[in-house]
């Protein structure tokens, strides 16, 4: 199946200090070796900060981290992981209440019909129920209705425990393709921190999981 990949994004939520995102931080401190920001927040906003680093951003809210690496080339080599773990070993007291990664990509519709066969497979419940051989999901869909016709918009599921984490597969149609959100994550981490280490280990079986989710949409 053909795909464009967008970004894979990293999101962790707590309790963070924007004021400590800092380039030498990064790469004095963590040696990162991020080099110099292409762009940086204002001081002004005390309560956001934003480095951008080529294709790497890092942002820090009071209750909100994120790395986000646009235009992958390979998601199994993204720097999202070992961009965060280092930088929370040096911040290990820092409360984490979870986290999730996300790999993001369009896939163009191409003919009509196959079209048409990729958004009836997407609709349809049974078919995330069969990729996870899961019992039950939470579903939310949205349709565009006119006088003439209901048409599909979006399509969100989430599956609870695959492998003891989380899983949400947020779909978009838009007008010659779809936009694919894959996401998994755990949480709970102020009551059990081993679901990070959990979750930072089955990163490989993720993106190998991602892929073959992409197939099986073919049919």
């Amino acid at each position: 199946m053909e795909k464009n990949l967008n970004f894979i994004s990293l999101v962790a939520i707590g309790n963070f200090n924007p004021a400590i995102l800092t380039s030498d931080f990064l790469n004095d401190d963590c040696q990162l070796g991020l080099g110099k920001p292409t762009e940086e927040s204002k001081p002004i906003l005390p309560v956001v900060k934003q480095l951008k680093f080529q294709n790497i951003n890092i942002e820090a809210l009071f209750d909100r981290f994120q790395i986000k690496e646009t235009g992958p080339d390979n998601i199994y080599e993204t720097r999202t992981l070992k961009i965060f773990s280092t930088i929370f070993e040096k911040l290990h007291y820092t409360p984490l209440r979870a986290v999730g990664v996300n790999i993001n990509c369009d896939i163009p519709y191409g003919s009509n019909s196959k079209g048409e066969e990729l958004v009836s497979r997407i609709v349809n419940p049974d078919t995330i129920l069969s990729y996870f051989e899961a019992d039950q999901l939470s579903i939310q869909e949205k349709y565009l209705q006119t006088k003439k016709e209901r048409k599909w918009s979006a399509s969100n599921y989430i599956i609870e425990d695959v492998g003891g984490l989380k899983r949400s597969i947020n779909i978009i149609n838009k007008k010659d393709s779809c936009s694919i959100n894959y996401n998994y994550e755990a949480g709970n981490l102020h009551h059990d921190k081993k679901q990070l280490d959990l979750f930072l280990d089955s990163y490989k079986n993720f993106c190998d999981e991602f892929y073959k989710f992409l197939k099986y949409l073919e049919g």
